[in-house]
């Protein structure tokens, strides 16, 4: 039963507050209660105070007390809510108001069918596999989510820079090149993709580790099994600044030569709301990176 849905907002979304007051009407109308993140709650009071009305503030969604996650915005939008809140697992259902759309599953004008549904539990949980990132970054200690990617690369800088890549104690491959990304299957479509990289299933279970702008034809993209903990190092031989360390395109930190990340599969799944059981995937992927390649 779906008693409570929080909203994830994109606030730089053109016409976003409009949208948010008429979604959380048709919460309204169907006994759903919506809830807000208290960060948001100052401009919802400035520019859509009626969707406030009967409605939840918190500081985060937590499980038991959100049925779903409604987010507004496009598959940027929806990889930070899942990256921030995957821990809860709390289905998420995507609202379109991006270009791209891979993850997102209805757009706002069908937003009432798609509550309809949900309340009447004509939906399936859609899981994909995410990764867990932990090491050192800038002599701290950093732990995070990723549904598409880590990255490690040169940053603002113009020359190359030397890494390691280890699965368990192996050493994979020594690469000269703008860095590394090891993405998920979600993320195979990313970045991984434009380094290079093969387009996996979402429903196939693996990591795929791609050089970027390698300085070797023997450096290619590897594909690895899920089980495996995957150790990117940084090995220069001389210091160097201005080094990323990025999760799902987000810069997290500025790394040192030596310092090093361990990336496996997360033990929590992101659930992705889906209606149309005939929702084909590669039918999908040829729709959408012809509108990419536009």
């Amino acid at each position: 039963m779906i008693r409570r849905v929080m909203f994830y907002l994109n606030k730089d979304k053109p016409s976003i507050y409009e949208i948010v007051s008429r979604s959380a009407a048709l919460c309204a109308e169907r006994g759903i209660q919506p809830c807000f993140f208290s960060e948001d709650a100052q401009q919802l009071r400035l520019f859509a105070p009626q969707a406030l009305e009967g409605s939840i503030i918190m500081d985060a969604p937590k499980s038991g007390k959100v049925d779903v996650v409604l987010v507004f915005g496009g598959d940027g939008t929806v990889l930070r809510a899942l990256d921030l809140y995957v821990d809860q697992e709390i289905p998420v259902l995507g609202v379109n108001l991006g270009r791209m759309g891979f993850l997102l599953e209805t757009p706002p004008e069908e937003l009432g069918h798609a509550l309809d549904l949900l309340c009447k539990g004509k939906f399936e949980i859609e899981r994909r596999m995410m990764l867990r990132v932990e090491g050192v970054c800038a002599g701290k200690q950093i732990c995070a989510y990723a549904s598409n990617d880590v990255s490690i690369s040169r940053g603002l800088s113009q020359r190359m820079i030397a890494m390691d890549a280890y699965v368990g104690q192996t050493l994979v491959d020594h690469y000269i090149a703008d860095g590394l990304v090891l993405a998920s299957p979600t993320g195979s479509t990313a970045y991984s993709l434009s380094c290079g990289g093969p387009i996996v299933a979402p429903d196939v279970q693996c990591f795929v580790l791609s050089p970027i702008c390698p300085h070797s034809l023997q450096s290619r993209p590897i594909v690895l099994s899920p089980t495996e903990r995957v150790r990117l190092r940084i090995s220069m031989k001389e210091m160097r600044e201005g080094m990323l360390l990025s999760v799902d395109g987000q810069a997290i930190c500025e790394m040192r030569n030596h310092e090093e990340v361990c990336v496996y599969r997360s033990p929590h799944d992101a659930m992705l709301i889906r209606f149309n059981k005939d929702r084909n995937y590669f039918s999908l992927l040829r729709e959408k990176l012809a509108q990419w390649s536009l």
